[in-house]
């Protein structure tokens, strides 16, 4: 089923309770707004909003909120990994830093840079998360519920 046949389909939706607030039912599955109205985003322009009150809607928001989160997470690994060898590479290039390693912490086989890269990479990634972990739909909860 299409995204316009969610959007279309006021059948399957609960019935709201009396004195209920229909204020920001309606969700972009593009950018995440919500809106008091079917029809075109306000923020994206995008053509299909959803009711976010239907349970398969809801659920295709966790579907699309995940989805995200693994692209979002995978990048961070890619580029962690980019920044620890970038870093490790920039200190070989620094003068005194191997006589300075041969006597602190030198391995065989540059196992202490290998470790140092893996360091930072993890080091960044958890900074990553921290700093640039967002969420699309921030008012969808755990149990798939929309909550204020």
């Amino acid at each position: 089923m299409t995204a316009a046949a969610y959007a279309m389909d006021t059948d399957t939706a609960p019935p709201r309770p009396t004195g209920a607030p229909t204020v920001n039912v309606w969700v972009c599955l593009d950018c995440g707004a919500r809106q008091p109205e079917a029809g075109t985003c306000r923020a994206c322009k995008s053509d299909e909003v959803l009711d976010a009150r239907k349970e398969d809607v809801r659920a295709l928001m966790a579907d699309v909120e995940l989805r995200l989160r693994d692209r979002r997470e995978a990048r961070m690994r890619w580029g962690s990994v980019a920044i620890g060898v970038g870093v490790v590479v920039l200190l070989w290039m620094i003068p005194g830093y191997w006589a300075a390693r041969r006597q602190v912490f030198a391995l065989p086989v540059l196992m202490d840079q290998w470790g140092l890269m893996i360091l930072i990479a993890f080091g960044v990634l958890k900074i990553g998360d921290r700093v640039l972990a967002h969420k699309r739909f921030p008012y969808l909860d755990e149990q798939q519920h929309i909550v204020d």
